[in-house]
C-alpha cells in the first residue's frame, strides 16, 4: 500500500511539472494555483487510500474467530517486520524535524511581531526583519525593516502594495500548505521543487497585481532592486517576504516584458481546480485497478445483498513473533478481506491491530487459508468479510 501511494504521488508531481513546463507562459496566479492544487493533492492521496476499505469494513461480515496457537518455533521478529518499522521510523525522523522547523519559524516570527514598532496608521509594523514580509495566519501583519522609514515614499509604498497583495490571496496559506507537504514528502525531490515552484510563482502573481494596480514597471523593478540590496536571506522564518535572492533577475525581467498575460480570470481559475480534481480522481482511481487488477474481483458483494456467507475449509496457524513472545503479547488482529471466487483471501487490511509483527503473521497466514465461496443464486460470488485472529500464549 506504501509503494502504491508513494507511486500515486510521484506520478501526481511529474504530471504537474510536465503541464507547467507546456503552459511556461499562462499567468503567474495560474501557476501558484496549479502549485497549490497538486501539494494539496499529495496530502490527500494517503487518506483516499485508506478510506475505502475503512468504510467498506463497516458492512463486512464476520468469520468465526481462528485461536492462534504459538508454534515451537517462532518467527524472529527482526526478520518479519524490522525493515519495515525501520523505514516509517526514518520517514517519521523526518517529518518531524521538518514540522519542528515550521513551528520555530513561527514561533520566531511571533517574538518578532510583540517588539514591533507601529509604522503608520495603516497597521504597518517597523520590526526587526531585513525586508518586507507578511506573516499571521489568523491576523495578517505587514512587517517592515526598520530602516524602512528612511526610504522614499515610492518605495515603501510599493513594498507595502506587494506585501498587502499576499493577504489578499491568501498566501500565508497556501504557503503552509506546500510546506506541510514538504514536511510529509521530505525525502521526495519533486516535491521540494514544486514548493520552490510555488513560492516563485506567489512573488510574481504578486508583482503582476501591483503592476495592474497603476504602478509603471520600471519604477517597481527599480524598487525590488533596492529592497534587495538590504536584504539578508533566511529560510527559517515564516512568512511571504518582498523579495529573494535566487529569482530575483527573472522576477525584473517579467516585468518589463509588456506581452505576458497578468490578470487570469475567474472562470479559468475555476476551471483550473475541476480539471485538477479529476485528474486526482483518475489517478486515484487508475492506481487502484491496477494493483488489483489480478486479484481483486470486479463486484464484491455484501451479507446485506442476500449471499451466503464463505467458509473456512484450510488454514495455517499464525506465528509468534519472539519480541512478541517475549513481551507475552496477547490479544485479537481484526481484518478486512474479500474472499474472491478462487476461494482466497485477497485485498487483506488491518483494521484493529495487536502488535506490528503478529499483525504481520496474521496477514501473511490469511494469505495462505482456502475457503469455500460465498454464493449467490448458487452461483459463487466474491464476499468482503471480517477475520479475527485471536493471539493466545499457551
Amino acid at each position: 500500500m506504501m509503494l502504491l501511494i508513494l507511486i500515486r504521488v510521484t506520478l501526481l508531481f511529474a504530471l504537474a511539472l510536465v503541464l507547467m513546463r507546456i503552459a511556461k507562459r499562462s499567468p503567474a496566479a495560474m501557476q501558484h494555483l496549479h502549485c497549490v492544487c497538486v501539494l494539496a493533492g499529495s496530502l490527500l492521496i494517503p487518506l483516499g487510500a485508506l478510506i475505502p476499505s475503512r468504510a467498506a469494513a463497516a458492512f463486512a461480515i464476520r468469520l468465526p474467530a481462528i485461536a492462534a496457537v504459538p508454534a515451537a518455533q517462532s518467527i524472529s521478529h527482526t526478520f518479519a517486520w524490522a525493515p519495515y518499522r525501520f523505514v516509517l521510523a526514518i520517514w517519521a525522523l523526518g517529518c518531524a524535524l521538518c514540522l519542528a522547523r515550521l513551528v520555530v519559524g513561527h514561533w520566531r516570527m511571533s517574538r518578532i511581531i510583540r517588539s514591533a514598532s507601529p509604522a503608520n496608521a495603516d497597521g504597518i509594523l517597523l520590526a526587526d526583519v531585513s525586508v518586507p514580509v507578511v506573516c499571521g495566519l489568523f491576523r495578517p501583519r505587514v512587517l517592515m525593516p526598520r530602516a524602512s522609514a528612511e526610504w522614499p515614499e515610492w518605495q515603501f509604498n510599493a513594498a507595502v502594495r506587494h506585501e498587502l497583495t499576499h493577504v489578499r490571496r491568501h498566501d500565508l496559506w497556501t504557503l503552509l500548505i506546500a510546506r506541510v507537504s514538504c514536511a510529509v514528502w521530505w525525502f521526495h525531490p519533486l516535491a521540494w521543487m514544486l514548493a520552490s515552484r510555488l513560492q516563485d510563482f506567489q512573488e510574481t502573481a504578486c508583482d503582476d497585481a501591483v503592476l495592474l494596480s497603476g504602478i509603471e514597471p520600471a519604477t517597481y523593478a527599480e524598487a525590488l532592486l533596492a529592497v534587495a540590496k538590504t536584504s539578508i536571506p533566511t529560510t527559517l522564518l515564516q512568512g511571504c517576504s518582498m523579495t529573494a535572492q535566487t529569482n530575483l533577475k527573472s522576477r525584473i525581467a517579467r516585468l518589463l516584458d509588456r506581452r505576458l498575460p497578468r490578470n487570469p480570470s475567474r472562470r479559468d481559475l475555476i476551471r483550473l481546480v475541476v480539471v485538477f480534481t479529476v485528474v486526482l480522481a483518475a489517478i486515484g482511481t487508475v492506481g487502484l485497478r491496477s494493483s488489483h487488477a489480478q486479484e481483486t474481483p470486479e463486484h464484491v458483494y455484501q451479507m446485506s445483498d442476500g449471499v451466503t456467507a464463505p467458509a473456512l475449509l484450510y488454514r495455517i496457524e499464525p506465528q509468534y513473533t519472539e519480541d512478541a513472545r517475549a513481551a507475552k503479547v496477547e490479544g485479537t488482529v481484526l481484518l478486512n478481506v474479500i474472499v474472491g471466487t478462487d476461494g482466497l483471501a485477497h485485498d487483506i487490511s488491518i483494521v484493529k491491530g495487536l502488535d506490528s509483527g503478529l499483525d504481520l503473521m496474521a496477514m501473511q497466514a490469511i494469505a495462505k487459508w482456502r475457503f469455500q465461496p460465498g454464493t449467490l443464486d448458487g452461483q459463487p460470488v466474491a464476499v468482503r468479510a471480517r477475520i479475527e485472529v485471536n493471539f493466545r500464549l499457551q
